[in-house]
C-alpha cells in the first residue's frame, strides 16, 4: 500500500510517498509494542525514539537500512508514525 508522508508542525521536509507492508494483526500488535516503546518518557527520549522508529521503518516496509540512511531522523519518525495511523485505521 502506497501512503503518503507529510511533515508534521516543526518538521522541515518535502511530502513524499513509500509503500508499506501488508500489516496481520500479529504484526499491528508488535507494531503497538514498538509504539509504546517509542513514546515512553525517559531522559534517553530522542535517542531512543529515533531507534524504534527505525525498527517500525524497516519492519513495516521494503526499506533496508541503507535506505533508511537516506531519510532525516524527522522523516523517518514520520514514517514510523503513519505506518501506526495506517494500522489502526478502521477497516
Amino acid at each position: 500500500m502506497s501512503v503518503k508522508i507529510k511533515p508534521n508542525e516543526g518538521q522541515d521536509f518535502k511530502e513524499f510517498e513509500i509503500e508499506i507492508n501488508q500489516i496481520t494483526w500479529k504484526k499491528r500488535c508488535e507494531l503497538n509494542d514498538l509504539m509504546v516503546a517509542v513514546n515512553k518518557e525517559d531522559e534517553y527520549k530522542t535517542m531512543s525514539q529515533l531507534s524504534f522508529c527505525g525498527d517500525i521503518v524497516l519492519k513495516f516496509t521494503n526499506l533496508n537500512e541503507e535506505d533508511l540512511n537516506k531519510y532525516s531522523n524527522d522523516e523517518i519518525i514520520a514514517i514510523a508514525n503513519t505506518i501506526y495511523e495506517q494500522a489502526n485505521k478502521k477497516k
